[in-house]
């Protein structure tokens, strides 16, 4: 991707990669004339600022040059702390040495040194990256020259002149190796210099004899690699070599259609070369695998020098004919491409004035300006080097370590398998120690034994206990000894329980007493709360939770404490007993809930010897059900049936039909009346209200009548019980209508009483609740009753019942599938919308024809294959009547639809 631009004809050279921010310094370039045919050279020093979203860089510096320059190189040579050295070869056979400051405008001189030694134009030039004040240049005449900065005025030669004499296109210092040199001729010729010796060590040298070199570069890694670029049409191609194996080129890479200009080698990532070539086109390659992994969006021109920022190593400077400086970024990007016109250029160059000698202005050429473009631009198909982590580390769990890192250098060439190790860090070997010995206790199950060593080794007590605790819950009887942890002891408990039942401090009559005394002060607090102010009302509200203590387990040797360590040790009897011993009969009830039932029994007897009320007397009959007892003893000669003697025990009994004039409870149509009726006080009769329904609470009711429409009971003789069992039984009285002598029972009611409305029918969904309980709201069905057919449907014949089954389990395995809220609503949709199809089978209502369809669409369905079934839902509908299918069938095809896309 394109990011800066300059419009200039010159070479290039970007400045040391220490040196922030990146700069580019620009030489006007010999042999070459733009569209102003100008003739004059400068220095110019530009600046990359990615701040300005232009794609104009910012120049800091020029200076004026007499001679027009063939390369060009900026190098770190850094006496006092400068920006380096400018050097550049010209086209009079001049090499001169400028200060970057002093064109920057610090007002020094800018010419530090120049030599005209060369014959010729000088087109090589290249520094040590050992020792920066090492500078080699190679102009014609197979000239070479070692300059040092130090020393300018005095340069040396590698060794004599390679004949025959021909011109030196490049000269490269080795990255590996600081003593070796390399030139190459035009004619293909590669020579290889040990300056230790002053003399050639080896020549390399294509047998075709078509290879014109036009650049040479070592390889950054590798001491014995070099690459050559050919220039020839015929031959476009990039040869790697390999000293090591100088016969021949160790690859070749073709991608070139025509000649290759230039070529440059990313220093930070040795996978990165770049070619440009006279078929217009800039290209990377991967050396190792000769693969183009980018190529760059050029114009329609030849670019014949390239070179990577040392700075930002994502950053390419590309120098073309058309008289354009670009910079490029590998790492790709989003683009408004602006395609600039030279029209406006061309114009500018000649006079603006009529050349027919008018004295008009010509007016501007109207050129139609292309639209701008947003253009996305992909990065290099691998992440280049500088991206990539060189190592890395990561913890795990167990202590492990995780760690990788890229091959070295030399084994890049070859690919290898990148390896990532785990090691076992240690830093705490006590921790890990007693890690073990755990996962040891884990694997055999010698739980016991483990926690009794730690409890010999704990340094604590309060540690010792916690793992006792933990003892316990792999020994047997684990309650008894968590609570003789606790402290809680069941014998002793026993013994203090047995203390406590020999020094009672009150017996039945105390308690009785008692009770009636704070019966009494009770009503002297209420008399007495009544003439309380209304401000103690608000004093004596309960606190907040948060005000209140936090609770607490009583375990002190009072009553309270005694009943919860009772509880705690699950000794329910005896906390029965403290409670019926206090006057806590709820706590007493509740208590030997839990107990059992020979425990509930026993408290229930204790209770009830202890009141005297007149209630009591006849619980115990309540409980057991047989309250005939106590009505037959009250009846005594004057009830009808046998008599039941006061010494008989309760138990179950018949209750004794009803004595003419008896009105018994069922004999009503208003439901159950009391056993006996009543006289209130004025001597009228209660009258008979509905009570509970006939069978208890929650049996259907009977409709209720008014007293008015049934006539008092007749009047009679009121004998009462000359024995009566208690005090509250004596107050109840029978009455007896004595019969005539001519008394004929009334024949049974076989039709409706017309004196009564008739009852509405009750509904068969309606839910019997006993009275005062909660009711849900009644579902009421609008309109006519529903018909007989829904309330008892046919059976599916059983050969059509596969169908049923089939289809309703692709319902259901569609809605376990499916998290889509619509799809769950389809299918809920398909599932009410199936009964059409059962309801038609149950009547029969489908034609032969459609049946097989629907068994073979059940097929495919059962098989999975929902295209099948689709494929034959099509030609059920296509052959069948609509009407009689149009219920189902787009059911169906919406389920195997939904099926197949959920893959159930």
């Amino acid at each position: 991707m394109r990011v800066k631009e300059i419009l200039r004809t010159a070479t290039q050279a970007w400045s040391p990669a220490a040196q922030h921010p990146a700069r580019l310094a620009l030489g006007t370039a010999a042999q070459q004339l733009d569209a102003s045919f100008n003739t004059s050279s400068a220095l110019e020093i530009f600046e990359v600022d990615f701040a300005d979203t232009s794609l104009d860089m910012k120049l800091r510096g020029t200076l004026p040059t007499s001679n027009r320059f063939h390369s060009l190189i900026w190098v770190a040579f850094d006496p006092e702390g400068s920006s380096g050295r400018l050097i550049g070869g010209s086209e009079s056979g001049s090499v001169t040495v400028f200060s970057p400051d002093a064109i920057l405008g610090v007002g020094e001189d800018a010419v530090i040194g120049q030599s005209h030694k060369h014959t010729g134009p000088v087109r090589a030039l290249d520094y040590n990256r050992f020792q920066s004040n090492l500078v080699a240049s190679g102009a014609s005449d197979s000239e070479i020259y070692i300059w040092d900065l130090n020393n300018f005025s005095n340069p040396m030669t590698p060794g004599t002149k390679a004949q025959p004499a021909e011109d030196v296109s490049v000269v490269a210092w080795n990255s590996q190796v600081q003593h070796i040199l390399a030139s190459a001729n035009p004619s293909g010729k590669a020579i290889v210099w040990d300056l230790r010796k002053n003399e050639p060590i080896i020549k390399i040298s294509d047998h075709s004899n078509r290879m014109h070199c036009s650049g040479m570069l070592w390889h950054p890694d590798v001491a014995t690699q070099l690459v050559l670029a050919s220039e020839d049409d015929r031959l476009p191609v990039i040869q790697m070599w390999d000293l090591r194996f100088a016969t021949s080129p160790l690859k070749v890479l073709e991608s070139h259609t025509r000649g290759i200009l230039s070529i440059s080698w990313s220093q930070a990532d040795p996978e990165l070369l770049l070619s440009s070539g006279k078929d217009n086109r800039i290209l990377c390659w991967n050396p190792n695998t000769g693969e183009v992994i980018y190529e760059l969006p050029t114009a329609n021109q030849w670019c014949f020098d390239v070179q990577w920022c040392p700075r930002n190593p994502a950053l390419l400077s590309a120098a073309s004919f058309d008289g354009r400086i670009s910079v490029y970024s590998v790492m790709g990007g989003r683009l408004q491409q602006q395609q600039h016109s030279t029209v406006d250029q061309i114009s500018a160059s000649f006079d603006t004035s009529d050349p027919f000698g008018t004295g008009q202005t010509l007016p501007p050429l109207q050129v139609p300006q292309p639209s701008e473009e947003t253009v996305i631009v992909p990065p290099l198909k691998k992440p280049p080097k500088w991206v990539r982590r060189p190592v890395g580390a990561s913890f795990a769990f167990g202590g492990k370590l995780v760690t990788f890192e890229n091959p070295t250098a030399a084994a890049q060439q070859q690919p290898i398998a990148r390896q990532v190790q785990v090691s076992q860090v240690t830093t705490e070997t006590e921790f890990l120690q007693r890690s073990a010995e755990l996962q040891a206790a884990l694997q055999s199950g010698s739980f016991t034994s483990f926690c009794h060593d730690k409890i010999r080794s704990a340094p604590s007590d309060a540690e010792q206990d916690i793992w006792r605790f933990l003892t316990v819950n792999f020994e047997d009887e684990a309650r008894v000894k968590f609570l003789r942890l606790l402290g809680f002891s069941k014998d002793e408990l026993q013994r203090k329980l047995r203390c406590e039942s020999l020094h009672a401090c009150f017996t039945v009559s105390d308690v009785e007493s008692s009770n009636q005394r704070a019966e009494e002060s009770g009503g002297a607090a209420d008399g007495l709360s009544g003439r309380e102010s209304p401000a103690d009302f608000f004093s004596q509200l309960p606190k907040k939770e948060k005000d209140r203590a936090p609770f607490q387990i009583p375990v002190s040797s009072d009553t309270d404490g005694l009943i919860s360590q009772a509880l705690l040790v699950g000794n329910f009897e005896g906390a029965v007993d403290l409670c019926l011993n206090d006057g806590r009969y709820a706590e007493a009830i509740l208590l030997s809930i839990s107990g059992g039932e020979e425990l509930l029994k026993k408290t229930q007897q204790h209770y009830l010897q202890r009141q005297t009320n007149s209630v009591s007397m006849v619980t115990p009959f309540a409980q057991s059900g047989s309250l005939g007892a106590p009505v037959g003893f009250m009846s005594g000669p004057s009830m009808s049936g046998p008599s039941v003697p006061p010494s008989s025990p309760p138990g179950p009994m018949m209750p004794a039909p009803p004595a003419p004039g008896f009105l018994s409870p069922t004999s009503l149509p208003g439901g159950p009346v009391p056993l006996f009726p009543v006289a209130a006080p004025g001597g009228a009769y209660l009258p008979l209200g509905a009570g509970y329904p006939q069978g208890g609470p929650g049996a259907p009711g009977a409709k209720s009548f008014s007293g008015a429409g049934v006539p008092p009971p007749p009047t009679g003789t009121c004998r009462r019980l000359e024995e009566p069992l208690n005090t509250a039984v004596s107050h109840l009285c029978v009455y007896i209508h004595p019969l005539p002598e001519n008394y004929t029972p009334p024949a049974p009611i076989t039709a409706p009483v017309m004196g009564f409305p008739a009852e509405a029918p009750v509904p068969q969904d309606r839910i019997q609740v006993p009275p005062g309980a909660p009711q849900e709201p009644s579902k009421q069905v609008r309109g006519h009753q529903l018909p007989a057919e829904h309330v008892g449907q046919k059976e599916i014949p059983a050969e059509h019942m596969i169908l049923k089954t089939t289809f309703s389990s692709l319902v259901q395995r569609c809605q376990l599938a499916a998290a889509d809220p619509q799809t769950k609503r389809k299918l809920d949709d398909a599932s009410k919308r199936l009964e059409s199809l059962y309801d038609k089978l149950r009547d029969q209502a489908l034609s032969p024809s459609i049946l097989g369809g629907l068994h073979e669409i059940s097929r495919c369905v059962s098989a999975r294959n929902y295209q099948q079934g689709l494929e034959v839902h099509t030609q059920v509908v296509s052959s069948s009547n609509f009407s009689e299918i149009s219920a189902f069938m787009p059911v169906l095809k919406v389920l195997m639809t939904i099926a197949n896309k959920l893959a159930v």
